[in-house]
């Protein structure tokens, strides 16, 4: 089998004795301080106020239509169930956001794995 070098060209023997040594990598540094690493612990739970502001207002919003169509005349059996929408919209919404978060979460921890990836040659473990 004949090379495609030219003839004396041997591209491996120019690095001496440096040929045998790994090459030395530097650790790997994290993207930004600010960003949690991997293996830092999650949040426990959310505080009150979060869920009280997730949760509460749109569930009080609700109990506020159903107490209004409890009175029976017309008028509040149609601001009721406009009270009753709008709580189950918030919380949708509030949902949604909640949705939309963690999605971009999921795709800042898939491109700090592909840095990491691109630094080390290995993949992250999960």
């Amino acid at each position: 089998m004949e090379s495609r070098l030219r003839r004396g060209v041997r591209p491996h023997t120019t690095r001496g004795p440096q040929r045998a040594r790994p090459l030395r990598r530097q650790p790997p540094r994290p993207e930004h301080p600010w960003q949690p690493s991997a293996d830092a612990p999650a949040a426990a739970a959310s505080p009150r106020l979060l869920r009280l502001t997730r949760h509460g207002i749109p569930a009080l919003i609700v109990l506020a239509g159903i107490v209004a169509m409890c009175f029976g005349t017309s008028t509040s059996l149609v601001g009721g169930g406009g009270l009753i929408g709008a709580g189950l919209a918030s919380w949708l919404v509030a949902w949604l956001y909640r949705l939309g978060v963690s999605g971009d979460d999921a795709r800042a921890g898939e491109e700090r794995a592909r840095a990491q990836f691109e630094r080390t040659g290995r993949w992250p473990e999960a």
